[in-house]
Protein backbone atom coordinates (compact mmCIF):
# COMPACT_ATOMS: atom_id res chain seq x y z
CA UNK A 1 0.00 0.00 0.00
CA UNK A 2 1.29 3.58 -0.88
CA UNK A 3 0.67 6.44 1.22
CA UNK A 4 -1.90 9.14 0.18
CA UNK A 5 0.75 11.58 -0.54
CA UNK A 6 1.27 9.52 -3.98
CA UNK A 7 -1.98 11.53 -4.75
CA UNK A 8 -1.60 13.46 -8.20
CA UNK A 9 -2.50 16.91 -8.27
CA UNK A 10 -3.26 18.63 -11.21
CA UNK A 11 -2.59 22.23 -9.97
CA UNK A 12 -2.72 23.75 -6.93
CA UNK A 13 -5.26 26.59 -6.45
CA UNK A 14 -4.55 30.09 -5.21
CA UNK A 15 -8.17 30.56 -3.97
CA UNK A 16 -8.89 31.56 -0.24
CA UNK A 17 -10.47 28.28 1.66
CA UNK A 18 -11.49 31.19 4.23
CA UNK A 19 -13.60 33.09 1.71
CA UNK A 20 -15.42 30.24 1.16
CA UNK A 21 -19.21 29.10 1.91
CA UNK A 22 -19.85 26.03 3.63
CA UNK A 23 -18.63 23.93 6.77
CA UNK A 24 -15.26 22.60 7.78
CA UNK A 25 -15.79 19.43 5.53
CA UNK A 26 -16.85 21.07 2.09
CA UNK A 27 -16.92 24.69 1.08
CA UNK A 28 -18.03 25.82 -2.41
CA UNK A 29 -15.42 27.73 -4.44
CA UNK A 30 -17.61 30.27 -6.63
CA UNK A 31 -14.83 31.05 -8.85
CA UNK A 32 -14.79 27.53 -10.38
CA UNK A 33 -18.02 26.76 -8.91
CA UNK A 34 -16.59 23.56 -7.05
CA UNK A 35 -17.49 21.80 -4.07
CA UNK A 36 -13.99 21.82 -2.12
CA UNK A 37 -13.10 18.99 0.24
CA UNK A 38 -10.90 18.82 3.33
CA UNK A 39 -9.78 15.80 3.76
CA UNK A 40 -8.16 16.49 7.38
CA UNK A 41 -11.72 16.78 8.28
CA UNK A 42 -12.44 13.34 7.57
CA UNK A 43 -11.63 9.54 8.33
CA UNK A 44 -9.40 7.65 5.97
CA UNK A 45 -12.96 5.75 5.59
CA UNK A 46 -14.51 8.68 4.34
CA UNK A 47 -11.68 10.11 2.31
CA UNK A 48 -11.93 6.82 0.85
CA UNK A 49 -15.55 6.41 -0.26
CA UNK A 50 -15.09 9.83 -1.93
CA UNK A 51 -12.45 9.27 -3.73
CA UNK A 52 -14.51 6.00 -5.08
CA UNK A 53 -17.25 7.99 -5.68
CA UNK A 54 -16.29 11.50 -6.63
CA UNK A 55 -18.55 13.85 -7.91
CA UNK A 56 -19.46 14.39 -11.55
CA UNK A 57 -17.89 17.67 -11.47
CA UNK A 58 -14.36 16.50 -10.39
CA UNK A 59 -12.74 16.05 -7.26
CA UNK A 60 -11.39 19.29 -5.69
CA UNK A 61 -9.38 18.68 -2.16
CA UNK A 62 -7.56 20.58 0.54
CA UNK A 63 -5.29 19.11 3.03
CA UNK A 64 -3.29 19.52 6.43
CA UNK A 65 0.22 17.11 6.36
CA UNK A 66 3.13 16.61 8.80
CA UNK A 67 6.30 17.01 8.69
CA UNK A 68 7.02 14.54 5.99
CA UNK A 69 4.46 15.46 3.70
CA UNK A 70 2.05 12.54 4.80
CA UNK A 71 -1.80 14.04 4.75
CA UNK A 72 -3.64 13.90 8.26
CA UNK A 73 -6.97 12.39 8.63
CA UNK A 74 -9.55 12.78 11.42
CA UNK A 75 -8.72 9.92 13.78
CA UNK A 76 -11.34 7.20 13.54
CA UNK A 77 -10.78 6.28 17.65
CA UNK A 78 -9.24 9.33 18.89
CA UNK A 79 -12.15 12.10 18.66
CA UNK A 80 -10.58 15.75 17.86
CA UNK A 81 -7.01 13.73 16.70
CA UNK A 82 -5.34 14.15 13.14
CA UNK A 83 -3.47 10.97 12.43
CA UNK A 84 -1.33 9.65 9.71
CA UNK A 85 -2.91 6.30 8.01
CA UNK A 86 -2.06 4.65 5.02
CA UNK A 87 -4.62 5.38 2.39
CA UNK A 88 -4.37 4.02 -0.95
CA UNK A 89 -6.91 6.39 -3.25
CA UNK A 90 -8.58 5.23 -6.71
CA UNK A 91 -6.55 6.39 -9.75
CA UNK A 92 -8.00 9.67 -9.60
CA UNK A 93 -6.67 13.33 -10.34
CA UNK A 94 -7.43 16.17 -8.17
CA UNK A 95 -6.85 19.86 -7.73
CA UNK A 96 -5.61 21.09 -4.44
CA UNK A 97 -5.79 24.85 -2.95
CA UNK A 98 -2.56 26.29 -2.86
CA UNK A 99 -2.93 26.90 1.04
CA UNK A 100 -3.60 22.84 1.53
CA UNK A 101 -1.10 21.36 3.86
CA UNK A 102 0.33 24.72 5.17
CA UNK A 103 -1.29 24.38 8.40
CA UNK A 104 -0.83 21.08 10.76
CA UNK A 105 -3.31 20.77 12.62
CA UNK A 106 -1.92 17.51 14.81
CA UNK A 107 -4.66 17.49 16.93
CA UNK A 108 -7.77 19.99 17.54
Amino acid sequence: MAPIRSLRLKFACDEDWQAFAGDAKVRRCETCRTAVHDLSTLTRSEATALFRSPPASGLCVRYQHDKMGRILFRSETRPGQRVWQRFVPPAVEAAAPADAGEDERPGD
